[in-house]
């Protein structure tokens, strides 16, 4: 996968970070290790980054979520809407918080030592035919991410989190607009018309305003929250809405390389038909960390 240089900051245990701007101009951290005060946190812009150092020098890059308010799903006029996107309504995000750049690769899945399968195999591809177990359960990918990195609590995003951030402040069908005759989304997206029926390196394609990549097309992503037909209920704050016991059906947001453009939308989602143990050839993830 080709990267770009960055500038690189030190931390003070065995972990290298990078806070850089929108603009790409370096900002040096305040606060060493994972402090984060009010005002560090203050300072800090949509798309900053911040790289961790797994094992066998394999970077995992998060992006910087700024806290705000937006609605949620998709207006009863949005074109190729589903009845599973309604009611839209407005939630707000109090806190900011970190997001994988691109969805987990097998390279950093590797580096922790989970077995795994593949069907498109490729070190900058994304992890895709993920059990949901296998990233959340004990001794999955989060409980081995959390215990190399203890100062940090990696997790799944709540729906919220993730619808809030795919957007990154639009109000539009995609994150690039409306695209009503699916004109530009070959840009931002691997999906069925172009995708060649398989998943490619990370990053290839144009990203949101906000610096994060393939949140559209390429794999579909897990989310913390079971599954519901409608948003009667919802929680408003951005957690995950979730029901006991945790083997109910999950949501998994972005559509992927096998679907339809419509399903690349930012308020699409599957939701009613996949439980965690479920085998899903086009599901992959990425991970949140809230200081």
């Amino acid at each position: 996968m080709k990267r770009s240089t960055y500038p690189i900051y030190f931390m003070s245990f065995i972990l290298l970070v990078l806070v850089t701007s929108t603009s790409g101009c370096s900002r040096p951290v305040e606060h060493a290790a994972v402090s984060d005060e009010a005002g560090e946190a203050s300072q800090r812009s949509a798309g900053d980054s911040l790289i961790i150092m797994l094992p066998g020098e394999v970077p995992l890059e998060l992006v910087w979520i700024p806290p705000g308010t937006f609605m949620m799903d998709s207006p009863e006029d949005e074109q190729d809407r589903s009845s599973v996107e309604s009611p839209q309504h407005e939630v707000t995000i109090a806190k900011g918080f970190w997001m994988g750049k691109y969805p987990i690769t097998q390279a950093q899945w590797k580096t922790l030592k989970i077995d795994y399968s593949t069907l498109f195999p490729g070190d900058d591809r994304p992890l895709e035919s993920v059990y949901l177990g296998d990233i959340q359960a004990t001794f999955g990918f989060l409980h081995e991410l959390n215990t190399l990195n203890p100062d940090y609590n990696f997790r799944l995003p709540s729906e919220a989190e993730w619808e809030y951030a795919v957007r990154a402040g639009t109000t539009t069908r995609f994150y690039w607009g409306d695209d009503p005759d699916y004109t530009e989304i070959d840009a931002y997206a691997w999906y069925g018309e172009n995708s060649g029926g398989e998943t490619h390196n990370v990053g290839l394609k144009l990203p949101n305003a906000w610096g994060l990549y393939d949140m559209s097309g390429s794999v579909e992503e897990w989310c913390d929250d079971s599954s519901h037909e409608h948003y009667i209920g919802a929680p408003n704050d951005g957690s995950a809405w979730r029901e006991y016991p945790r083997d109910a059906t999950r949501v998994m947001r972005g559509g992927s390389y096998q679907d339809l453009a419509k399903s690349c939308r930012s308020a699409s989602r599957s939701s009613g038909s996949i439980y965690p143990g479920d085998w899903c050839s086009n599901g992959g993830f990425r991970v949140v960390w809230m200081p």
